[in-house]
């Protein structure tokens, strides 16, 4: 585990071992906070379905959308703006299969 640990603080260029736990909290926090709001968002909406199919894409969007959203909100609450603004831009071009530049 620490060797994955010392990876991840080359890759991400992270000096401190108090900064990547900050990063990883904000990565816990996210995901469990993420599942909470959508599933609320979508009962205060209204928000049901008729197909599976449909329910299923509507919520991976969703999803998608609001984790970047909180994990943006969350990182800059715990100091982590410029990481998380720059992790997101990274996540974003590879999905649509470009390289991230620095």
């Amino acid at each position: 585990m620490k060797r994955l640990w010392d990876k991840l603080k080359v890759k991400w260029e992270v000096e401190s071992d108090m900064r990547m736990a900050k990063i990883f909290l904000v990565f816990a926090i996210t995901g469990s906070a993420t599942m909470l709001v959508r599933r609320g968002l979508f009962t205060f909406l209204g928000i049901e379905f008729d197909s599976a199919v449909l329910e299923i894409i509507i919520r991976l969007l969703a999803i998608y959308v609001i984790y970047q959203i909180m994990l943006f909100t969350i990182g800059t609450i715990f100091g982590e703006r410029k990481f998380f603004g720059f992790f997101i831009k990274k996540m974003n071009l590879r999905m649509i299969g470009k390289k991230p530049t620095k």
